[in-house]
């Protein structure tokens, strides 16, 4: 397997960057002791975020129950008029297993961009191809729900495959690659996902705090039945700080299979994923607990293997010496962890790569990437 695997050291002060269902920091024993921990879900959403602002032309797809209005603006952009719109609608909901209950949506999350949307509805609606008669169309929209059932029959039988284009090379589908696409009743249309994300630990003991608050009713004192100007709510929010380790791979053999992008684009997409993925932070409790900061340390190897994670160089919790904090050591346990495994297990490291703020001569995020990337065509 080829990969690029970034780990990655990042410390935050005051957050509560992902909670749990009571709505404390997530937490987990690792080493004996209680971590902070950060899930991969909700890192991985944080990326697919920022990497569809910086490139939305790549990284274009969006996740969804609620279609009806994606079909109906690919549909129009294609040139359909209103009657074939609202027909095209009722077909690919209908296909994707429709939510009777709700307007416009289906029963489950599916994960498409714009342009592979586009794949599916051009072969109805386009002059010369078009798979939809106007005795199905006007069957399909009538008020009559024994004609509605016999022109989506019909329809599916003209229409057999249709769905299968949601699996056609698209320019704006990346982010399906990386992340991937479960569908459970259809495994045609099912993605394995390039990229691998760890749950991100804290690499020492943590312990959440409690914030108490009050917030002040600035009315209260105008109140003639008030005896007080005080406080018009109490209550109390966990937080925790914390050092995080985080493991990022990308299988580079089962992106370049991808059929879901534009392969002539496959180094800026690779680009955008590796600078949205190093950047990228969680948007949890960003107004009252604004702790948004950048990477400490990021080492990236390019090379031949399985995927590895270097977590366990932590498992013995570090120690923070008195006011110098868990970073540095947390970026010594991190290398002699590497190192250790080179030696023992014949590892190799293929192309290193290292940032590390403020040590003099360390690569930029832009010379990382540069490096990581020189062969890839």
């Amino acid at each position: 397997m080829n990969l690029i695997e970034l780990h990655i050291l990042q410390s935050f002060p005051v957050t509560c960057l992902n909670r749990d269902d009571l709505g404390a920091p997530k937490s987990a024993r690792f080493g004996g002791v209680e971590r902070a921990r950060i899930s991969s879900q909700c890192w991985k959403r944080a990326v697919r975020e920022l990497a569809h602002e910086m490139k939305p032309e790549l990284f274009g797809a969006s996740r969804s129950k609620i279609l009806g209005p994606a079909i109906e603006k690919a549909a129009t952009e294609l040139g359909a008029d209103e009657k074939m719109t609202a027909a095209v609608k009722e077909i690919i909901l209908t296909a994707m297993n429709r939510d009777e209950k709700k307007q416009d949506t289906i029963k489950t999350l599916f994960f498409f961009s714009p342009e592979s949307l586009k794949n599916v509805i051009r072969p109805l609606v386009t002059d010369g191809d078009r798979k939809l008669s106007s005795v199905i169309v006007d069957s399909i929209l009538s008020d009559d729900d024994k004609k509605k059932k016999k022109g989506l029959k019909d329809a599916e039988k003209a229409t057999k495959d249709l769905l299968k284009a949601f699996s056609e090379k698209v320019s704006d589908a990346a982010d399906i690659a990386f992340f991937g696409r479960m569908v459970a009743d259809d495994a045609s249309q099912t993605v394995e996902g390039a990229a691998l994300f760890s749950h991100a630990l804290s690499t020492h003991a943590v312990r959440s705090e409690l914030d108490f608050f009050s917030a002040v009713d600035d009315e209260k004192k105008n109140a003639d039945n008030s005896d007080d100007a005080g406080a018009g709510q109490l209550g109390d929010i966990e937080y925790n700080s914390a050092c995080y380790y985080r493991y990022i791979g990308i299988n580079l053999d089962l992106l370049k299979k991808s059929n879901l992008f534009d392969q002539a684009q496959i180094k800026a997409v690779l680009e955008n994923f590796i600078k949205a993925t190093i950047l990228a932070v969680p948007a949890a409790r960003k107004n009252s607990m604004f702790g948004q900061g950048l990477p400490s340390y990021v080492l990236a190897v390019k090379r031949e293997g399985q995927p590895l994670s270097l977590a366990n160089a932590f498992e013995k919790p570090v120690a923070a010496k008195r006011g110098e904090g868990y970073v540095a050591p947390s970026i010594a346990a991190l290398k002699k962890e590497w190192e250790d495994l080179k030696a023992a297990f014949g590892i190799d490291s293929g192309v290193k790569c290292e940032i590390e703020k403020g040590k003099e001569g360390t690569k930029s995020l832009i010379d990382l990437i540069n490096e990581l990337l020189a062969d890839i065509v």
